[in-house]
C-alpha cells in the first residue's frame, strides 16, 4: 500500500509508514516513549495514544481534529488519523508531549479489547460531555484555552456518535488480519446479533401485508459492485444498498438527494472503476418500520428522513430520475447508523432451506414477491440484528461513475540560488 495517499474506499490505512517516516527526520527527538500500562483510559482503539503526557494543553494547536484533553490537561487521542495530512498533524503535535505519547497501539489491542472499549462507550461520552460544560462555564485570563479544551471533548462526543463506528471496523479487520480488506470481504461488527425480548420487540409488530403501489425512492447512492465469496452462491458483481458488504462514495453513509449532488460528490475524489449510480426503493407500508429504526438511532439521515417520513399533506415523494432500470429486490434493516442486509446476517444458506430462495449473481432476489416473503421470515427470527427487516429494490444507472479528479502530487524543489559572488563574477 501506498501510505503517501489516502486509503482505499472502505479499508483501513495504516499510519504508521508515514509517521515512522516523519520521525526518522527527528532523530534527535523522544516523541514516543509513553507506556501502554500508563495508557488514558480515554484514548480510542488504534495505534497511537496518550499515555503520561505533559499538562500544558498545546498538543491542539496543531492537531485539534485528532487531541483532546483530560480535567488535568493531558493529552489524549480521540480521533485517529486517516492519511498523510493527519498522520503529519498527530507528529508534530506530539513533539510537546514530552514523551508521554507512544504508537505501539497496535500491539496491544485486540478484537475483543476493542470490542469492549465501544460497548462501554457511554461512559467515555458522558465523561466527555460533562467535562466540557464545566470548562465552558470557567472565566479568567485562561478563558480561551477552557473553550478550546471544550471544544476537543465536544468534538470527540460527536465523533463517537458519527463515524468512529466505521473506523473501528475497519480497524478490526485490520487487527485480525494485518492486511487490507480484499473485494468482497466483510467488515466485522462491532456489536454481535443481538436477540429480540419481549421488551425489546421489532419497530412493527407483525409483517406489513404486500402491495402492489410503487415503492418510494428512499434516495440515490453510488458504489462499486464487487464480487463476495463465503456465502456458498456464486456472487460475482454482488450490488447492495447494504453498508457492511459494500462501499459507498464519496465516504461510506453518503446518502443524495437527486443524481446530479451524488454526481458533483464524486467529481472531489478519484472515483474506482467500475463505480455506478443508484436508486433505493422501499414499499410505503414498510417506510414505517425503516424509519422508526432510523430515529431509535438518533443519527442524522436528511436524504432518508427528508423522502420516506413525509408529512401525509405533502404527498408522496417524486420517483426516480429516468434513465435506469430496476435490477433487483434486496432485504434490508437500519441499526445504529448503519444500514444492513439479509446476507450480511448470515441468512442466505436458512433461506435457501426454509424458504427455497437464494439471491442471484448479483446477491439480489427476482421480485417484490420474494423480497416480501424473506421480510417478514427474517422479522420473526430472534438470531438477527434488532432492526425491521423491509423489502427494497434498486435501480441502476449503466452510465459509470466518472470524475475530473488530478491527484496533487509533490512539486519538485525549487533550484538553489548560486552564492552571490558567483552571480557577482558572472560565474553562474
Amino acid at each position: 500500500m501506498d501510505h503517501r495517499h489516502g486509503p482505499a474506499p472502505g479499508n483501513y490505512w495504516d499510519p504508521l509508514p508515514t509517521a515512522r517516516r516523519l520521525i526518522a527526520e527527528q532523530p534527535h527527538l523522544d516523541l514516543f516513549g509513553g507506556r501502554w500500562p500508563e495508557r488514558n483510559w480515554r484514548n480510542v482503539p488504534g495505534p497511537f495514544y496518550g499515555a503520561d503526557t505533559d499538562t500544558m494543553r498545546i498538543g491542539r494547536q496543531d492537531a485539534p481534529f485528532h487531541l483532546a484533553y483530560d480535567e488535568d490537561g493531558r493529552d489524549f487521542v480521540y480521533r485517529q488519523p486517516t492519511d498523510p495530512g493527519q498522520t503529519r498533524d498527530l507528529v508534530h503535535a506530539c513533539l510537546f508531549g514530552h514523551g508521554g505519547h507512544a504508537m505501539d497501539g497496535d500491539d496491544h489491542w485486540t478484537v475483543p479489547a476493542v470490542r469492549q472499549w465501544w460497548q462501554e462507550r457511554g461512559r467515555v461520552r458522558e465523561w466527555a460531555v460533562g467535562t466540557a460544560d464545566a470548562l465552558a462555564g470557567t472565566g479568567g485570563p485562561y478563558r480561551a484555552h477552557h473553550r478550546d479544551a471544550a471544544q476537543g471533548l465536544r468534538d470527540y462526543a460527536a465523533h463517537i456518535e458519527r463515524g468512529l463506528d466505521e473506523y473501528l471496523r475497519r480497524y478490526l479487520f485490520w487487527l485480525a488480519e494485518r492486511r487490507p480488506r480484499r473485494a468482497g470481504e466483510a467488515r466485522p461488527e462491532l456489536e454481535p446479533a443481538r436477540r429480540r425480548t419481549a421488551a425489546a420487540p421489532a419497530a412493527t409488530a407483525a409483517p406489513a401485508a404486500p402491495g402492489s403501489g410503487e415503492p418510494l425512492l428512499a434516495g440515490y447512492f453510488v458504489t462499486v459492485p464487487e464480487p463476495l465469496t463465503g456465502l456458498g452462491f456464486p456472487l460475482d458483481r454482488l450490488t447492495t444498498a447494504c453498508d457492511c458488504l459494500s462501499d459507498r462514495l464519496p465516504l461510506d453513509g453518503c446518502w443524495f438527494d437527486t443524481p446530479r449532488a451524488a454526481l458533483d460528490a464524486c467529481a472531489t475524489i478519484r472515483v474506482p472503476e467500475g463505480a455506478r449510480l443508484y436508486a433505493l426503493l422501499v414499499p410505503a407500508e414498510h417506510t414505517a418500520g425503516f424509519v422508526s429504526d432510523i430515529r431509535a438511532s438518533a443519527v442524522d439521515e436528511p436524504v432518508l428522513l427528508g423522502r420516506l417520513d413525509r408529512p401525509a399533506a405533502a404527498g408522496p415523494p417524486p420517483g426516480p430520475a429516468g434513465g435506469g432500470r430496476r435490477i433487483g429486490w434486496e432485504v434490508l434493516g437500519y441499526d445504529g447508523g448503519t444500514l444492513h442486509g439479509w446476507l450480511c446476517n448470515d441468512l442466505a444458506r436458512d433461506a435457501a432451506r426454509e424458504l427455497g430462495t437464494a439471491p442471484d449473481r448479483r446477491g439480489l432476489l427476482p421480485g417484490r414477491e420474494s423480497a416480501e416473503r424473506l421480510a417478514a421470515w427474517a422479522n420473526g427470527r430472534d438470531d438477527t440484528k434488532p432492526v425491521t427487516w423491509f423489502p427494497a429494490a434498486l435501480v441502476e444507472w449503466d452510465t459509470p461513475v466518472a470524475s475530473d479528479f488530478v491527484p496533487i502530487v509533490d512539486a519538485p524543489p525549487p533550484p538553489v540560488p548560486a552564492p552571490w559572488w558567483e552571480r557577482l563574477l558572472g560565474l553562474s
